[in-house]
């Protein structure tokens, strides 16, 4: 059972981590956390992340909870 509800949305964006910036679309989303349509190859649990969503100027800064196929779980640290 979730915390926070989640809302469907899809909304394009760019996921950081390291040095690679990869395309995405955000799937669902809630205070905590969203679900993110991207390629996951060498995406690990605990990574710390950043999801731009320009068409809402929006940046969240997160740690990738699980990660399969091309699917990610992100949960929210902070946003700026």
């Amino acid at each position: 059972m979730r915390t926070f509800p989640r809302k469907r949305c899809k909304w394009k964006g760019i996921l950081k981590f390291q040095d690679t910036h990869r395309p995405c679309v955000v799937e669902d989303i809630s205070v905590g956390g969203c679900r993110v349509a991207v390629n996951t190859k060498d995406l690990k649990q605990r990574e710390k992340v950043t999801i731009e969503i320009e068409s809402r100027k929006l940046r969240f800064h997160g740690e990738v909870r699980w990660a399969r196929l091309d699917e990610a779980g992100i949960e929210f640290l902070y946003m700026d």
